[in-house]
């Protein structure tokens, strides 16, 4: 069978979202689709879970138990069981609108004749319709650098990707740490694919405690190999010196709780020069936080 579209669902702990989000996709009009659960190590399985959804839907699931690694490695692990040409990451306590399949699936056959296309992004909003993301009123061809990055527009959207580009861009992994920020995926594959920005949200979301989103920078500082990773991949020249100069103070911040030296935070990032230029007020962020969040 060919699978329009894959639903890819990274999942740890949470197993009283599921049954929501079971609802969420059987109620949309294509069967046509997979949904992919990768179970990041949860402290408690959802087989039987699973196998009851398995018995109700008309569209294909898939579950699969991995160790626990962070959301990253769950991503990394779905590449072989995606079975579509293009790939939906859905969160396990978010939720899709009621048409979202319709319309993902009608621009995914719009643009897939198009190869320097590789990511359609739509927006992700509240259950009132409120987007987090504001987009142009019709669509617009792009890049996650000049669209995102350096006309200011913070925020998660919904990224439909091409499965190839998943794969193209694996995330790095460093042992001990689980958790990967997703711009080496976005921004990475900024210089090779474009992007079509369009201005309907698809994705209901809300943060919930204890999630990547709420747990800030107290999470994120256990992982500074993986900080640093994502720092140097927003050094791009193409992004604007703004943002290229928080990238550099927080290289510094991130090499710091790893206990790197100075001069090999500077080589490390490969842009020496533009790094070492912003040491000190590096270290001086690196004293306040420490004090803040440690």
């Amino acid at each position: 069978m060919d699978y329009s579209l894959t639903i890819l669902t990274p999942l740890y702990n949470r197993k009283e979202y599921l049954p929501r989000l079971f609802d969420c996709l059987k109620s949309q009009n294509r069967t046509d689709i997979q949904w992919l659960v990768i179970d990041d190590g949860s402290l408690e399985r959802s087989d039987s879970e699973f196998e009851d959804f398995k018995s109700k839907a008309e569209f294909l699931i898939e579950y699969y138990y991995k160790e626990n690694g962070g959301k990253h490695t769950a991503l990394n692990f779905s590449h072989p069981y995606i079975k579509a040409d293009w790939v939906l990451i859905l969160d396990s306590d978010d939720a899709l609108t009621s048409d979202a399949v319709d319309t993902v699936t009608s621009y995914v056959k719009k643009y897939s004749s198009r190869n320097d296309i590789g990511i359609l992004s739509f927006q992700r909003g509240t259950d009132t319709g409120t987007p987090f993301v504001v987009f142009e009123k019709d669509e617009v061809i792009s890049d996650h650098i000049k669209f995102r990055i350096n006309e200011g527009r913070d925020g998660d959207c919904c990224e439909v990707l091409r499965t190839s580009v998943l794969r193209e861009f694996p995330f790095p992994v460093f042992a001990g740490e689980r958790y990967m920020n997703e711009s080496h995926l976005w921004i990475g594959s900024a210089d090779k694919y474009k992007t079509v920005y369009i201005p309907k949200i698809v994705y209901i979301c809300e943060y919930v405690d204890g999630g990547l989103t709420k747990s800030g920078r107290k999470f994120w500082r256990t992982c500074p190999l993986g900080g640093i990773h994502s720092q140097i991949v927003g050094l791009n020249p193409r992004c604007s010196l703004k943002y290229r100069i928080k990238r550099a103070l927080l290289i510094h911040y991130y090499g710091r709780i790893a206990k790197k030296r100075i001069k090999d935070i500077c080589r490390e990032s490969g842009h020496p020069i533009f790094v070492w230029l912003f040491t000190l007020p590096g270290l001086l962020l690196h004293y306040m936080w420490e004090k803040k969040y440690k």
